[in-house]
């Protein structure tokens, strides 16, 4: 064998990475970074302020500090630029309640290999089975995501024309409330299964948007709506079905869009090779354990589903957002 010999190296980085992972998560849970927001504080009174154990915290704390997100002097601890900026809470940008989502993603890939053993998904997400409360901690989860991702989407795609706009599979809202607070002309409606509804409603009370977006119950597998809209969005939603289902619901959607609008379709898109990009290819394991058929499906799979749907002038626009016109004119 020419060439250098391997080395376990790569395995021990792998291993490493995990803890500076988990460290923040620790961080998120407990909410250390909201009482640094005024100035330093020491072990103790971090411990004091979130109604933990201080000799336990205290390892949390440095590696936090080795990780880059607090920083330390005189054993006085304070909040890294990012943290300030996206873990206080009360913040704008406040990323803090993502843990909701991380724990649970990274808690059911843990079961990868016997999701693939027995065939089948052992961290299944069965939104039917989940309590109210269960339900709420999930999609609140992915709440501020949701938001971020509709405010930025509404800055780079150009929505003059857009007065009407259907969210598929919405989820909390999130990304409708984020696009009309961008957009105050737009008027969105928010469609998930009826168990989501109650709550999604209540993301939009809460964020007072209530003139702007409507929640409705829809499956998009079995039925259309009868309103007519400008612009569909479908985030994170084909990938939780299986190929035949996604084709179904493409349809259905399809015939909610009117002539000459545009359907969007965001989140987990590979390449037809299925070696990209690296990110999607390595969660697509998150898939394997929560959902029966779900995946992420290429970008042939995606252009078929569209052609067959009604759908032209398909565009790959990013790595992981495509979109298509309605065929004919409005």
């Amino acid at each position: 064998m020419s060439g250098p010999l391997p080395n376990a190296e790569i395995l021990g980085r792998f291993n490493e990475s995990v803890y500076s992972a988990f460290a923040m998560l620790a961080g998120m849970q407990l909410d250390v970074f909201t009482p640094l927001k005024d100035g330093p504080l020491s072990a103790a009174q971090i411990a004091t302020a979130i109604g933990g154990d201080e000799a336990r915290l205290r390892p949390l704390l440095y590696a936090l500090v080795t990780v880059g997100l607090l920083e330390v002097e005189e054993e006085l601890f304070s909040n890294a630029p990012e943290a300030a900026h996206f873990l206080v809470r009360g913040r704008a940008d406040f990323m803090g309640e993502r843990h909701h989502l991380w724990s649970d993603i990274w808690s059911a890939t843990l079961k990868t290999a016997e999701s693939i053993r027995t065939g089948v998904p052992q961290a299944k997400h069965d939104f039917s089975s989940m309590s109210e409360e269960q339900l709420e901690e999930f999609l609140r989860g992915l709440h501020p995501r949701a938001m971020a991702g509709g405010r930025a989407f509404a800055h780079d795609c150009d929505l003059s024309s857009c007065r009407t706009l259907l969210d598929v599979g919405g989820g909390s809202g999130g990304f409708a409330i984020g696009v009309t607070e961008v957009v105050p002309h737009v008027r969105a409606v928010v469609t998930d299964l009826p168990r989501v509804v109650p709550i999604a409603r209540h993301f939009v009370e809460e964020a007072g948007a209530g003139d702007r977006v409507e929640v409705v119950a829809a499956d998009w597998v079995e039925q259309t709506l009868t309103d007519r809209f400008d612009v569909a969005i479908l985030k994170n939603f084909i990938q939780v079905l299986s190929p035949e289902r996604a084709c179904s619901a493409l349809k259905h959607v399809s015939a909610a869009v009117k002539p000459g609008g545009r359907i969007y379709i965001m989140g987990d898109i590979l390449d037809n090779s299925r070696l990209g990009p690296e990110e999607t290819v390595t969660f697509n394991l998150v898939f394997v354990n929560i959902y029966e058929q779900g995946q992420a499906y290429t970008q042939g799979e995606y252009e078929d589903w569209l052609k067959q749907a009604g759908f032209e002038e398909i565009e790959f626009v990013t790595s992981d957002m495509i979109t298509a016109g309605k065929v004919g004119r409005s």
